[in-house]
């Protein structure tokens, strides 16, 4: 946590000593600023755009407010005081401040037109099966036993190959299905991606979404060798309640083999586990967990975080009565990260300012199902009828009703998303609630839109905490 050390003393006359008063370049104070008070008198700062977070001083934040009164007064042409100035460079740093000859929403425009287009980054979210040893009650996909073929494999080599000489990151995600189940295929596309990416001189990047079961120590260091970063795996609650919502498709039981292969797997991977939440978990239900991954020695080396269980297409409707709104959501979910906190668990679900809020709002990103089918969204793929060409087609439709259907939303030409404190964040929140699902903009804003306050208290003991603990050591 960094607090903002300006030595500025409040009392201070700006017209006794003119040698310490300098008067600026006009400034501005950022509309994404958030002030919260915490904790002994602090402040918490918080800036949407740059994801700056700070601790400040009572003496530091009514000398913020002295600075925010003058540059409101005089339209951002102030003159400031030693101390001032010292605290003006700290909130400039972090964006609080900015100079008016900027504008903030430009910047915003600016890069997320980067993101949108840019094409020297490609982000491939690869299904090699479809397959799953497992049969989650709410899973949407149909899964088959079929794995991606050597056509479709040439075919997905050859898109790359193309578009190698222009890119600087190729960035891979391994989906499913449950990918380990088809390690092989994962092996021949890496180590041809690896070759490539040594001749074209662009950095590989993977990672990749699995239940964990397979995830043994041999899979682990195997994985390690393929360039996987990061893992992350689902645990849907303790073990009686994961079980019962993630069973085998044998019928056995998968907790303790997934908390097992956690040990090794966090030991050489970064691991995020997702917990799945409906309205069928309970603070107790989460505490269990906890207290399971505790025991088994992982509570500081993984990150956790908690997804929102939502019907995302026709097949999963069932579960729709089970699901929480993100409102309702955000509410349970700063309860549980809380939670968190107080059990020693790290905290790394950060509000950080993005250039689009998903894949979908790229034009160089897709997901890529065992047939080579395109698509936009993971909770399309295998569904044939989203799809938005195939691998083998070899070129991108860009106007396809498919690719077109969620890219074509801009939460920059939204008037109610222009004027969010917390546009940098959101963009807009998800395109497929928009368009598949009809959902107003109030059911579509992130739960930061509820609980900015509650979660930002917390990342800040957590940062607090962690200080201390390293402090000791």
């Amino acid at each position: 946590m960094t607090d903002f050390n300006a030595n500025h003393n409040a009392n201070h006359n700006a017209n006794s000593n003119p040698n310490n008063v300098a008067n600026l370049k006009a400034k501005k104070l950022s509309r994404y600023n958030h002030f919260q008070p915490w904790q002994g008198g602090y402040h918490i700062a918080y800036n949407a755009l740059s994801g700056a977070l700070a601790v400040m001083t009572e003496e530091n934040y009514r000398a913020y407010n002295q600075i925010a009164d003058k540059i409101n007064s005089t339209n951002g042409h102030s003159t400031f005081d030693e101390g001032e100035q010292e605290l003006l460079k700290q909130l400039e740093f972090g964006r609080f401040a900015y100079s008016a000859e900027n504008d903030e929403l430009d910047s915003i425009k600016f890069t997320n037109n980067l993101h949108r287009y840019d094409q020297t980054s490609l982000g491939l979210t690869i299904a090699p099966t479809m397959a799953c040893n497992m049969a989650c009650h709410y899973c949407y996909e149909n899964n088959t036993t079929r794995k991606m073929s050597p056509e479709v494999i040439e075919a997905l080599l050859d898109f790359i190959d193309r578009r190698a000489d222009q890119l600087r990151t190729v960035d891979i995600c391994w989906y499913g299905g449950e990918p380990l189940l088809a390690l092989d295929i994962i092996e021949d596309i890496t180590e041809s991606l690896i070759e490539l990416s040594e001749e074209k001189h662009f950095e590989y990047v993977a990672t990749m979404i699995s239940n964990g079961y397979l995830l043994t120590p041999a899979v682990v260091d195997r994985l390690v060798e393929l360039r996987v970063k990061m893992v992350q795996v689902t645990l849907d609650g303790p073990a009686a309640s994961h079980n019962a919502k993630r069973p085998l498709k044998n019928g056995k039981e998968s907790f303790a083999t997934i908390i097992e292969n956690l040990k090794y797997a966090s030991t050489k991977l970064a691991i995020g586990v997702r917990v799945n939440v409906d309205k069928s978990f309970s603070l107790e239900m989460i505490r269990q967990l906890l207290g399971d991954l505790k025991a088994a020695g992982l509570e500081r080396r993984i990150g956790i975080y908690f997804g929102q269980l939502e019907p995302a297409t026709q097949a999963c409707g069932n579960i729709a009565d089970a699901c929480y709104g993100n409102a309702d959501f955000s509410n349970i979910e700063s309860e549980y990260f809380e939670l968190l906190l107080s059990e020693g668990f790290r905290i790394e679900k950060l509000p950080q300012p993005v250039g689009v809020f998903c894949m979908a709002q790229r034009i160089n990103a897709f997901v890529i199902d065992p047939e080579g089918f395109l698509y936009r969204c993971y909770n399309y793929v295998g569904d044939q009828s989203h799809a938005a060409g195939n691998i083998k087609d070899g070129v991108v439709d860009y106007q396809n009703k498919n690719f077109k259907k969620l890219f074509q939303f801009n939460a920059l030409e939204s008037q109610r998303c222009l004027n969010c404190d917390i546009l940098p964040i959101c963009l807009g929140g998800c395109p497929a609630q928009r368009a598949d699902r009809a959902q107003t903009e109030d059911d579509v804003c992130l739960s930061w839109k509820h609980n900015l306050g509650p979660m930002l208290n917390i990342i800040a003991a957590s940062r607090q905490q962690k200080l201390q603990a390293a402090s000791k050591e």
